[in-house]
Protein backbone atom coordinates (compact mmCIF):
# COMPACT_ATOMS: atom_id res chain seq x y z
CA UNK A 1 0.00 0.00 0.00
CA UNK A 2 3.25 2.22 0.08
CA UNK A 3 3.01 3.35 -3.86
CA UNK A 4 -0.90 3.28 -3.55
CA UNK A 5 -2.93 6.02 -4.65
CA UNK A 6 -5.02 7.93 -1.45
CA UNK A 7 -8.58 9.10 -3.30
CA UNK A 8 -9.75 10.90 -0.04
CA UNK A 9 -12.51 13.01 0.95
CA UNK A 10 -12.87 14.58 4.39
CA UNK A 11 -16.01 14.14 6.80
CA UNK A 12 -16.57 17.00 8.60
CA UNK A 13 -17.98 16.60 12.21
CA UNK A 14 -17.96 19.88 13.85
CA UNK A 15 -21.58 21.71 13.82
CA UNK A 16 -22.71 17.85 12.21
CA UNK A 17 -21.78 19.86 8.36
CA UNK A 18 -21.35 16.01 6.99
CA UNK A 19 -22.15 13.68 9.98
CA UNK A 20 -24.19 13.27 12.20
CA UNK A 21 -26.98 14.42 10.65
CA UNK A 22 -29.29 12.63 12.95
CA UNK A 23 -28.56 12.96 16.71
CA UNK A 24 -29.24 10.84 19.33
CA UNK A 25 -29.63 7.64 17.60
CA UNK A 26 -27.46 5.06 17.40
CA UNK A 27 -29.17 3.10 14.38
CA UNK A 28 -29.28 5.91 11.96
CA UNK A 29 -26.05 7.36 12.60
CA UNK A 30 -24.70 3.98 11.70
CA UNK A 31 -26.92 3.74 8.30
CA UNK A 32 -26.17 7.50 7.64
CA UNK A 33 -22.20 6.94 7.76
CA UNK A 34 -22.74 3.64 5.83
CA UNK A 35 -24.62 5.16 3.04
CA UNK A 36 -21.54 7.61 2.75
CA UNK A 37 -19.22 4.57 2.30
CA UNK A 38 -20.98 2.96 -0.61
CA UNK A 39 -21.35 6.03 -2.35
CA UNK A 40 -17.91 6.83 -1.85
CA UNK A 41 -17.02 3.65 -2.74
CA UNK A 42 -18.72 3.78 -5.99
CA UNK A 43 -17.17 7.03 -6.59
CA UNK A 44 -13.34 5.55 -6.28
CA UNK A 45 -12.67 7.32 -3.03
CA UNK A 46 -10.27 4.82 -0.98
CA UNK A 47 -9.43 6.75 2.31
CA UNK A 48 -12.40 8.71 4.93
CA UNK A 49 -10.28 11.17 6.63
CA UNK A 50 -13.39 12.03 9.59
CA UNK A 51 -13.24 14.18 12.18
CA UNK A 52 -12.95 12.41 15.50
CA UNK A 53 -12.34 15.06 18.01
CA UNK A 54 -13.77 18.52 16.53
CA UNK A 55 -13.91 20.64 19.57
CA UNK A 56 -11.62 18.52 22.36
CA UNK A 57 -14.29 16.31 22.58
CA UNK A 58 -14.58 12.66 20.76
CA UNK A 59 -16.43 10.27 18.38
CA UNK A 60 -14.84 7.63 20.23
CA UNK A 61 -14.78 5.78 23.64
CA UNK A 62 -11.82 8.32 25.44
CA UNK A 63 -10.83 8.12 29.18
CA UNK A 64 -9.03 11.75 28.11
CA UNK A 65 -11.74 13.51 25.92
CA UNK A 66 -15.53 13.56 26.75
CA UNK A 67 -18.05 12.15 24.17
CA UNK A 68 -18.76 14.98 21.76
CA UNK A 69 -22.46 16.71 21.27
CA UNK A 70 -22.24 16.35 17.50
CA UNK A 71 -23.19 12.82 18.69
CA UNK A 72 -26.13 13.54 21.29
CA UNK A 73 -26.55 17.06 21.25
CA UNK A 74 -25.07 16.84 24.91
CA UNK A 75 -21.37 17.06 25.15
CA UNK A 76 -20.42 14.01 27.81
CA UNK A 77 -23.41 12.15 26.87
CA UNK A 78 -22.44 8.35 26.11
CA UNK A 79 -24.47 7.91 22.31
CA UNK A 80 -24.37 4.10 22.92
CA UNK A 81 -21.90 2.73 20.89
CA UNK A 82 -18.02 3.56 19.71
CA UNK A 83 -18.77 5.63 16.72
CA UNK A 84 -15.11 4.78 15.72
CA UNK A 85 -15.05 1.48 15.86
CA UNK A 86 -17.98 1.34 13.60
CA UNK A 87 -16.29 3.76 11.49
CA UNK A 88 -13.36 1.96 10.97
CA UNK A 89 -14.69 -1.41 11.05
CA UNK A 90 -17.13 -0.37 7.79
CA UNK A 91 -14.45 1.29 6.05
CA UNK A 92 -12.05 -1.11 6.33
CA UNK A 93 -15.06 -4.11 4.91
CA UNK A 94 -14.80 -1.96 1.68
CA UNK A 95 -11.03 -2.15 1.72
CA UNK A 96 -10.93 1.91 2.51
CA UNK A 97 -8.68 3.74 4.72
CA UNK A 98 -9.54 5.06 7.72
CA UNK A 99 -7.67 8.65 9.08
CA UNK A 100 -8.64 10.04 12.08
CA UNK A 101 -9.08 13.75 11.58
CA UNK A 102 -8.30 16.33 14.88
CA UNK A 103 -8.35 19.84 15.73
CA UNK A 104 -5.69 19.82 18.32
CA UNK A 105 -6.26 23.25 20.09
CA UNK A 106 -10.04 24.27 19.41
CA UNK A 107 -12.06 24.25 22.71
CA UNK A 108 -15.30 26.03 21.37
CA UNK A 109 -16.81 27.35 17.93
CA UNK A 110 -18.25 30.18 19.79
CA UNK A 111 -18.58 31.36 23.70
CA UNK A 112 -15.74 31.82 25.77
CA UNK A 113 -17.55 30.40 29.31
CA UNK A 114 -16.23 27.19 30.42
CA UNK A 115 -19.06 26.24 32.67
CA UNK A 116 -20.90 25.71 29.56
CA UNK A 117 -18.25 22.32 28.89
CA UNK A 118 -19.43 19.12 30.42
CA UNK A 119 -17.82 18.71 33.61
CA UNK A 120 -14.62 16.21 32.51
CA UNK A 121 -13.98 18.18 29.92
CA UNK A 122 -9.99 18.71 30.29
CA UNK A 123 -10.45 22.45 29.52
CA UNK A 124 -12.97 22.96 32.36
CA UNK A 125 -10.47 21.13 34.57
CA UNK A 126 -7.29 23.27 33.35
CA UNK A 127 -8.90 26.47 32.91
CA UNK A 128 -4.92 27.86 32.95
CA UNK A 129 -4.42 25.75 29.45
CA UNK A 130 -7.12 28.03 27.97
CA UNK A 131 -6.60 31.37 25.80
CA UNK A 132 -10.06 33.17 25.29
CA UNK A 133 -9.95 35.04 22.08
CA UNK A 134 -12.27 36.18 19.30
CA UNK A 135 -14.91 34.77 20.97
CA UNK A 136 -14.20 31.23 21.00
CA UNK A 137 -11.52 29.42 23.30
CA UNK A 138 -8.70 27.87 22.34
CA UNK A 139 -5.63 25.60 24.29
CA UNK A 140 -2.31 27.39 24.40
CA UNK A 141 0.34 25.54 21.85
CA UNK A 142 2.97 27.18 24.07
CA UNK A 143 2.24 25.09 27.19
CA UNK A 144 3.81 21.69 27.41
CA UNK A 145 0.83 20.12 29.52
CA UNK A 146 -0.96 20.78 26.47
CA UNK A 147 1.03 19.26 24.15
CA UNK A 148 1.45 16.03 26.23
CA UNK A 149 -2.53 15.86 26.37
CA UNK A 150 -2.26 16.00 22.75
CA UNK A 151 0.27 13.43 22.65
CA UNK A 152 -1.49 11.36 25.24
CA UNK A 153 -4.77 11.94 22.89
CA UNK A 154 -3.17 10.57 19.75
CA UNK A 155 -1.30 7.81 21.96
CA UNK A 156 -5.00 6.79 23.30
CA UNK A 157 -6.57 6.52 19.54
CA UNK A 158 -3.69 4.32 17.89
CA UNK A 159 -3.31 2.23 21.31
CA UNK A 160 -7.09 1.66 21.22
CA UNK A 161 -8.10 1.91 17.07
CA UNK A 162 -6.95 0.43 13.82
CA UNK A 163 -6.64 4.04 12.26
CA UNK A 164 -4.34 3.67 8.97
CA UNK A 165 -3.24 7.72 9.99
CA UNK A 166 -3.67 10.69 12.04
CA UNK A 167 -4.30 14.07 10.61
CA UNK A 168 -4.36 17.82 12.64
CA UNK A 169 -6.00 20.53 11.13
CA UNK A 170 -5.75 24.10 12.25
CA UNK A 171 -7.87 26.16 10.21
CA UNK A 172 -9.77 27.45 13.04
CA UNK A 173 -7.01 29.75 13.45
CA UNK A 174 -8.33 33.36 13.52
CA UNK A 175 -6.23 36.51 12.00
CA UNK A 176 -3.58 38.06 14.47
CA UNK A 177 -3.67 34.64 17.10
CA UNK A 178 -2.27 35.91 20.05
CA UNK A 179 0.95 33.92 20.48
Amino acid sequence: QDNKKVSAVWIATVYNTDFPKVKNNADAQKKEFIDYLDKLKDLGINTVVVQVRPKSDALYKSNINPWSDVLTGVQGKDPGYDPMKFMISEAHKRGMDFHAWLNPYRITTKGTDLNTLCENHPARKNPDWVISYNDALYYNPELSQVKDYIASTVKEIVDNYEVDAIHFDDYFYPNNYPL
